[in-house]
């Protein structure tokens, strides 16, 4: 079976005959709506395949469905095949902070790390560029990155750190290999007081993040997230926070300061049922407000991107009864919240000449989570998918934005 997900992941033929045997999938609704919002990064691609330019970079911000990497992964393997893998992007050293992440490569440290994520309002820590912090105050304190797919990962050339201001204390870093020497040369033209950027060499595939403690008048490691840069070509980048909503991203103390550094032609956007979910808590009118205030900054600190804002997926709410012998019964049904944010979002990406796809429509709208469900897709709360169904989420998609753009790029 999982030999089979992974053929007919390659092709929008082969997703369709995966859609055969999940008839409550809604083919004919995986359109991208408003698809003149593309027209930035479609214009960006005809550059980088004319020699314009020589890299282009996709963003994917979102919550816990984005955090652990399934998600994305189609739309990753599918555009660095058409134009280059220029690298895996934005990394953070989940493992190391004790939580999940991505599968294909890990962060270690010998050292315990303090952690927030921008979800949580409580903590002194700021929050950055990938929705997480690691804080340390040794100086022996070390993130050892090692890649599980080598062969997509590869070596990098560059490596970025972005971090708390050197100029507030936070130390300065080097990057050795595993037995402490050092493979990176400082580019202090590219640097500032909080990414410090390295010209790498590494002997090998794992390496290491150190404070350079011959040039260090610093006191604590506060990193935000290190992008890895191979070559030209294209650069995916994920950010996923368990539990954000677009509230968290827009109080967070350094994220919209520091997205325009990746650079991003095209900005995926997948929030929202967080949102759904705190029921009680929901106002459709702040929300939308939220949503407005969240695309107009993006909007406004990365002029030359396409936005594509993506609709959260059915998700179960669950209620609790009993029996005749008193034992709990749960019931799943829909949230109801979810098809009012589809239709808030869907204003909003039009209000502000975003595109927009409708994620809960294609996979079936109402109560459809069950469905998915029945088929092994979901947890048991109906709310994250299995990474089969997350995979076909992305392919899905993947196929849609790939069928936008094939219509004016041949």
């Amino acid at each position: 079976m999982k030999i089979f997900l992974a053929i007919i992941l390659l092709s929008a033929g082969h997703l369709r005959a995966q859609n055969d045997s999940l008839p409550f999938i809604n083919d004919s609704l995986n359109i991208i709506i408003n698809a003149e919002g593309l027209d930035k990064f479609i214009s960006a691609i005809q550059n980088y395949k004319s020699g314009g330019i020589q890299d282009l970079s996709i963003v994917h911000i979102g919550d816990s469905h984005v955090q652990a990497g399934f998600y994305s992964e189609p739309i990753r393997k599918t555009f660095q095949g058409k134009y280059g893998n220029a690298g895996r992007g934005l990394v953070f050293p989940y493992q190391a902070t004790k939580t999940n992440g991505p599968a294909d490569y890990s962060f270690s440290s010998l050292q315990v790390w303090k952690t927030r994520r921008n979800s949580i309002e409580k903590g002194n820590l700021p929050t950055g560029i990938a929705g997480h912090t690691a804080y340390n105050s040794q100086k022996i304190s070390s993130l050892t990155f090692k890649p599980r797919d080598k062969m997509m990962i590869g070596k990098p050339k560059v490596v970025e750190i972005y971090h708390e201001s050197i100029a507030d204390s936070n130390y300065c870093y080097q990057i050795t290999d595993s037995l402490g020497n050092k493979i990176g040369v400082f580019d202090s033209l590219k640097s500032t007081n909080q990414k410090s950027v390295f010209k790498v060499s590494p002997n090998g595939y794992q390496w290491a993040i150190r404070p350079d403690i011959e040039n260090n008048q610093g006191k604590s490691s506060t990193i935000f997230g290190v992008n890895l840069i191979n070559q030209s070509g294209l650069l995916m980048h994920t950010i996923g926070v368990n539990g954000a909503e677009y509230e968290h991203y827009l109080r967070s103390e350094y994220f919209n300061n520091q997205l325009p550094s990746l650079k991003p032609n095209l900005i995926i956007v997948s929030l929202g049922t967080n949102e759904a979910y705190n029921t009680k808590d929901f106002d459709p009118i702040i929300f939308e407000a939220i949503v407005d205030s969240f695309i107009t900054i993006t909007k406004a600190n990365n002029p030359e991107a396409s936005i594509l804002i993506s609709s959260p997926p059915s998700i179960g709410q669950v209620t609790v009864t009993r029996n005749k012998k008193r034992r709990k019964v749960y019931n799943y049904t829909e949230n109801k919240n979810i098809p009012i944010i589809c239709g808030i979002l869907e204003n909003q990406a039009v209000k502000h000449q975003c595109s927009y796809w409708n994620f809960y429509a294609v996979m079936g709208g109402f109560n459809s989570i069950n469905k998915w469900y029945a088929k092994g897709m979901t947890d048991k709360r109906r709310i994250h998918f299995s990474k089969k169904g997350y995979l076909i989420q992305g392919g899905l998609l993947n196929r849609a934005l790939n069928s936008e753009i094939e219509k004016k790029i041949k």
